[in-house]
């Protein structure tokens, strides 16, 4: 099983929860029916754990849901222990970037905002090396570049997926066209890039420009999750100097996804955008 929280068991405890509440089972009550522990029925609702099924058939019992209940639980309970074998170094990853590569590869539309650097799903392998080694210490050196490259063409793949693509949708601040990383040779093949992913019909990527003004969203990435079930809310995750943070409480969600909204009402048309970026590409082949 996988370790830690996952979208399948935050959306089992989600699941449960109303039933635990309508039984008048405190979780401490729960658990001495079962005979299991508080933590380990606390864990379930919260989505961090997912018992052994025999444990998990007891809860069921104990809560006394209809057959129709119970099968869908069962459902849940199948697939909520996500398989992180396909995502590269998951393993090395920080725990919270890890959860949001569990929940991105299961969503199927992705909203970003970037005003720092190109985004990651984005990036060519060339920029995503420069960033890498720009932004650790020497003494870690290229093992930590390479391998920041490898993870990230490994989340690049959810836009090539043969079925069901993740739909991007990236807002780039047009300051991000202006910042050389990596050298003139690396930003070229990158503007490149960038044209041919917006030729996907999966891929929108829309400039922020300069003239525009301030937006809400100015201090670091921003990413909003959509996922395919009707019931299964959107998520956020943000980024800062001290790493990632997985943004859960539906009112925050929706307050970043405002902010979202927002920039997008000031962003360029998609064709002026790549426009602007075609240009910054121009300056770069004449100034180098």
């Amino acid at each position: 099983m996988a370790i830690g929280t996952t979208r399948g068991k935050r959306r089992l405890g989600r699941y449960l929860r109303p039933f635990v509440e309508a039984s008048g089972l405190t979780p401490d009550q729960l658990a001495a029916t079962v005979r299991t522990s508080p933590q380990t029925v606390k864990r379930l609702l919260k989505g961090d754990n997912l018992p052994g099924f025999h444990l998990f058939s007891a809860v069921l019992a104990a809560l006394r849901l209809s057959n129709g209940d119970k099968l869908r639980a069962l459902e849940l309970y199948e697939v909520a222990d996500a398989d992180i074998s396909t995502i590269e170094h998951a393993g090395s990853l920080q725990p919270k970037y890890r959860r949001f590569r569990l929940d991105e590869s299961e969503a199927a539309v992705e909203r970003v905002i970037d005003a720092v650097v190109i985004t990651g799903l984005l990036q060519t392998e060339a920029y995503a090396k420069a960033l890498a080694l720009a932004n650790r210490p020497a003494w870690k050196g290229r093992w930590d570049a390479e391998t920041s490259a490898a993870e990230r063409k490994n989340r690049q793949s959810l836009l090539l997926r043969p079925t069901n693509p993740l739909r991007l949708h990236a807002l780039l601040d047009e300051r991000v066209l202006d910042l050389m990383v990596g050298g003139p040779d690396v930003m070229i093949e990158q503007f490149h890039h960038l044209v041919a992913m917006a030729e996907r019909g999966n891929v929108d990527i829309q400039i922020l420009p300069k003239h525009a003004g301030p937006y809400g969203a100015m201090s670091g990435p921003l990413f909003l999750l959509g996922f395919p079930e009707d019931d299964e809310p959107d998520s956020a995750y943000v980024e800062s100097l001290l790493g990632g943070h997985v943004v859960e409480k539906d009112e925050d969600v929706a307050m970043l996804s405002a902010v979202w909204d927002g920039a997008h009402r000031m962003a360029l048309p998609a064709d002026e955008s790549i426009t602007v970026i075609e240009a910054a590409r121009a300056r770069v082949e004449r100034d180098r």
